[in-house]
């Protein structure tokens, strides 16, 4: 009797400590330190965030020039600190104009994981 109730136990705290978990609950931090814009073409453009320490982050741009379309995807770990910056040429031909930059960011946290995304605009001109 005393060997059931405490395999009822243990599997009770078992289930209890890895499926419901709502103090655990939170939010991905995810917010704009700096955005160099404008940009003129053929100039550096370079953004910063602030997120959670080691979080992997995706900058992807899009912007045209004269003679197609230039589409970025630079992933990078956020520092111990939280902070991730990308720097990036604009094109010398780049077609003045606001064009997006999306930084997304996913982090696992005792089994899920939380996503955030950042929608920014570039000006080239």
């Amino acid at each position: 009797m005393r060997a059931t109730v405490s395999l009822v136990l243990v599997s009770a705290l078992w289930i209890c400590a890895f499926f419901v978990q709502p103090g655990l609950a939170r939010d991905l931090p995810l917010t704009l330190v700096a955005l160099t814009s404008p940009v003129r073409p053929g100039g550096n453009a370079s953004v910063t965030v602030q997120t959670d320490p080691r979080t992997q982050c995706m900058l992807l741009v899009h912007y045209k020039t004269r003679a197609a379309e230039a589409n970025l995807a630079l992933p990078k770990r956020a520092d111990k600190a939280g902070r991730v910056s990308w720097t990036w040429r604009i094109a010398p031909n780049a077609v003045p104009g606001a064009w997006p930059v999306i930084v997304h960011c996913h982090d696992e946290f005792k089994g899920s994981v939380e996503q955030r995304r950042l929608d920014l605009s570039l000006t080239v001109g």
